[in-house]
Order: structure tokens, then C-alpha cells, then sequence
């Protein structure tokens, strides 16, 4: 396993590199220098009162051992029936740990044979779509399922729903004693609804650091967890955290990639109008983590409110877009469309495996090139051709380059997108760690569903105007 540091390359958002309304200087660049220093000094002195607890995820020995052990002891316990794991949670309980599971196994994990997988098929209880959970009953046999719910409170509707159907469904199978056993909780350390049920079902339990936000929860048990499960080097992909620890240390602007990255976002969408930022990975294992990466910067800095109480609505809006598949449909309108986006291309050197093309159609012109090379050959030629085009029509992108994908240079990535948010924060003068804007729809929901504390918010819900029949379309 290479153990090298992934490549920070902003080239191809400079002015005298791009010839584009939206592109950025240098100097505008350095003109952030003493902004840098500052909010460097404000996370580091928060960091050591224990304020940003996300800082500390690469080090905690402990945890990862608890982790361990209770990966090992439910295995030799379940012994050969272990087939499944299902975790159920949503949002920041979900989108890291189906990223990372999705960048380290084999990119048809669950249809591998037991034999060559040797560890639990892993499923994710996400949605409250009643088709989709029924369809998950109809495959998982619970005697051979172990559950992993992740809740910090307790009390958010979605993964409790879907728990309360497992439960019953599994409960009805193998009776409440073995359900008990093939649990695992992961929530709060002391309080919360979770926390409550834990004691009074007798659950297994892992903890979510406090102050440890769920889109900042990757690297804590709600991703380490079933990571272990899936086989995952969790050791490695820590030390490859830390590493990115220790790069992005340093309060020199130029020097940090997660700093100037959030410098360079930050400045064209505040003063060029580039309200949009695509992550684009040239990759099927990296392509999970533009999900995980759309919550992390829409929940983090889309805010109404500076920290004055001024209103600022601040934000770019984070897109997904995958290569070479979105060459196909998307970048038409990214290279022909409104000068409103910033790109980042995640790609990797070194794949792990080489597939020759064969020369089978030499008499026809169009196609014969293509005999002789290798696919890789072809997946490198369309992602630069991809940053040509974009640099071509004026269009600012970033190229971030993992040596190759392993633990050690997914958990740089993972590191370098969470500083990057919190440190642009500091530069929106927003609350980059809460979420008022998610937590108003879940009281219209408690509201509409009756849970005690919240009949205003079902007076308000039952308040809204009716619709219109004349602005229906009915056939």
C-alpha cells in the first residue's frame, strides 16, 4: 500500500492559466494571508479546549479498539450464519460509511461469492420507502443479519421507522432474546431516547464522540464500524487522517490545500458568482464520496444567519457529477453554460488493475484506434480531455490526485474536505457545525405525526392554504 500524499493542483483556476471572467489571481490568493493566520489561530486555540472534537477522530486508540473487539466478538458469536449487516441511519449515519465502503471493497462487494468475500454482505437501511424496506425483508434472513442502528438521539423519524420495522419483522423470526444479540447501537455516550432504549433492551453499543456532528462522523464507529465489518485497514485509513493532520497544520495559506481551497471556493462564489462547486470523481470506487461531500458543504455553510445576526443566505451549491459517465451529460452545459461553477476532478494514478483494449475491428476506421491500448489508457485521455475543455471555455477547475486508492489516501481525503468546511466557515462568518434548516422540516414532521411538544408546528402545517385546482393538470 502506498503511504504518499494525495496532489492539491489549483493551476486551472488562475488568471494567467484561464482566460475566464471567473477565474483568480494570485495576489487575490495571498490577499487571504492574514485572514489564514487568524482563523488558523481560532481553530487551533478551539481545537485545544476541545471545541472541534472532529480534529482528535485520527487518534483515538481506544475507540477503534472497542470497535474491534466488537467486530470480532459478534463474528465468532454469529460464526458462519454471519451473512448481513444492515445499518440503518440517514444523512451524516449513512453517506460517509457507504462512501468508504464503497472506495475500499471490491466494486461488486455484495455479489461476491462467501467464499471470496469472507465478510458480511453490507446493506444500508436509508430511505423510508416502503418498497425498498419490504425488498430488503425479502432478501436478509434475519437468523444471518446483524443491525447496526445509528442514531445520536434517538428521536430522528426516519432511522427509528425503519428500526422499528426491523425489529418487529426480525423479533417475529428468531425471537426478542437472539434480535437482542444481533444488535448494535451506535448514539450518544450518556443521554438521548437511543441511549434509553440501549439500557432497557440490554443493546451492544458503540459511541459517538460528543460534539462530533453527523457529517463529521465518518471516521468515528457510525463509518468505522461497518468498515471493519466490510474488511476494511482501519489503522491505515486513520494514519492516512493524521497525515492530513499534519499538512494542514500550517497557518501558511500556500501551503495548506485544505485553506486554499476553501480561500479559492470562497472568493469566486463571493465576488465572481460562482454559486455552484462540482466534485467530480474519475473513478466508480471515489464516486460515493460526492454524496457524503453535497452534505457535508450544503449542511455546513448553507446558512441564512452570520454569526452578527446579519442575513447573508451564504453557500455554494454542491454538485455530483461522475467520470467519464457525466461527459455524457452533463458537461455540455458546464462548458457551455453559465460562467456559475467551479470544478474539482477526483482521479487516481494508479488503478488497480490493467485491462488490455483488443485490436478486433482493424478495417473500420472509427473504431480500430482503440486496439492496442489499455482502458486506462482511455479513462486518463477523456478525464484530460475533460479539464482541456473546461480550461478551453473559461471554466475554473482543481485536479485532486490520489496515488492510488487505499485506506491511507481516503482518509486524507475525507480530513482535507472537513477542514476545508470548518476553515471556510471563518471565511463565510457563519455557524459551519449546526443545521436550523434541516431541524425546521423535522418539527413539521413530528408535528403532522402527533408527538407530544410539537402541536404548533401541526397548527401551522394544517394552516397552509390549499391548492388550487385550476393550477393541477389533470389528463
Amino acid at each position: 500500500m502506498l503511504k504518499k500524499s494525495i496532489l492539491y493542483d489549483y493551476n486551472n483556476v488562475l488568471a494567467d492559466k484561464l482566460d475566464s471572467p471567473i477565474s483568480i489571481t494570485l495576489e487575490e490568493i495571498e490577499s487571504y494571508k492574514d485572514k489564514a493566520i487568524e482563523i488558523h489561530k481560532t481553530l487551533t486555540a478551539r481545537r485545544k479546549k476541545g471545541e472541534l472534537p472532529f480534529y482528535n477522530l485520527p487518534y483515538q486508540k481506544q475507540e477503534l479498539d472497542r470497535i474491534k473487539k466488537l467486530g470480532d466478538t459478534i463474528t465468532k458469536e454469529m460464526g458462519e450464519r454471519f451473512e448481513n449487516l444492515l445499518v440503518i441511519g440517514i444523512g451524516g449515519s449513512s453517506l460517509g460509511g457507504i462512501a468508504l465502503i464503497k472506495a475500499l471493497t471490491h466494486p461488486f462487494y455484495n455479489l461476491l461469492p462467501n467464499a471470496d468475500r469472507k465478510t458480511p454482505r453490507v446493506f444500508y437501511a436509508e430511505n423510508i420507502d416502503a418498497d425498498e424496506i419490504k425488498g430488503l425483508f425479502d432478501i436478509l434472513d434475519p437468523e444471518k443479519t446483524v443491525v447496526n442502528i445509528i442514531s445520536k438521539s434517538g428521536t430522528t423519524a426516519e432511522p427509528m421507522a425503519n428500526f422499528l420495522l426491523f425489529q418487529k419483522y426480525m423479533t417475529e423470526k428468531i425471537g426478542e432474546e437472539n434480535f437482542k444479540k444481533q444488535v448494535v447501537a451506535t448514539t450518544d455516550p450518556k443521554k438521548g431516547t437511543m441511549r434509553q432504549i440501549v439500557t432497557d433492551f440490554g443493546f451492544r453499543t458503540l459511541n459517538i464522540p460528543e460534539g462530533v456532528g453527523g457529517r463529521f462522523s465518518v471516521l468515528t464507529p457510525v463509518g468505522l464500524f461497518p468498515g471493519y465489518l466490510a474488511g476494511i485497514d482501519l489503522d491505515a485509513l486513520l494514519e492516512g487522517a493524521a497525515f492530513m493532520d499534519e499538512l494542514t497544520k500550517t497557518d501558511d495559506l500556500l501551503k495548506n490545500p485544505a485553506y486554499i481551497n476553501a480561500v479559492i471556493h470562497y472568493h469566486l462564489h463571493v465576488h465572481r458568482g460562482v454559486n455552484n462547486a462540482v466534485l467530480m470523481p474519475y473513478s466508480v470506487a471515489l464516486s460515493l464520496i460526492s454524496d457524503w461531500y453535497r452534505q457535508l458543504l450544503a449542511e455546513s455553510l448553507g446558512k441564512k444567519w452570520a454569526l452578527t445576526g446579519e442575513v447573508v443566505y451564504a453557500g455554494q451549491t454542491p454538485i455530483k457529477a461522475v467520470g467519464a459517465i457525466d461527459q455524457h451529460s452533463q458537461v455540455q452545459l458546464y462548458r457551455e453554460g453559465p460562467f456559475d461553477k467551479i470544478f474539482t476532478i477526483l482521479s487516481v494514478e494508479n488503478l488497480n488493475n490493467f485491462l488490455n483494449l483488443p485490436s478486433l475491428y482493424e478495417k473500420y476506421e472509427g473504431l480500430s484506434y482503440l486496439g492496442g491500448h489499455t482502458i486506462n489508457e482511455l479513462f486518463n485521455a477523456e478525464k484530460k480531455a475533460t479539464i482541456l475543455a473546461l480550461t478551453k471555455s473559461g471554466r475554473p477547475s482543481i485536479e485532486i490526485t490520489l496515488p492510488e486508492i487505499n485506506p491511507h489516501t481516503i482518509g486524507q481525503v475525507f480530513y482535507l474536505y472537513e477542514v476545508q468546511t470548518v476553515f471556510a466557515g471563518y471565511l463565510y462568518n457563519i455557524n459551519s457545525l449546526d443545521q436550523p434548516g434541516v431541524e425546521a422540516g423535522k418539527q413539521y414532521t413530528y408535528g403532522m405525526l402527533g408527538r407530544k411538544g410539537f402541536e404548533d408546528m401541526k397548527k401551522e402545517a394544517d394552516s397552509f392554504p390549499a391548492k388550487d385546482e385550476k393550477f393541477i393538470i389533470k389528463g
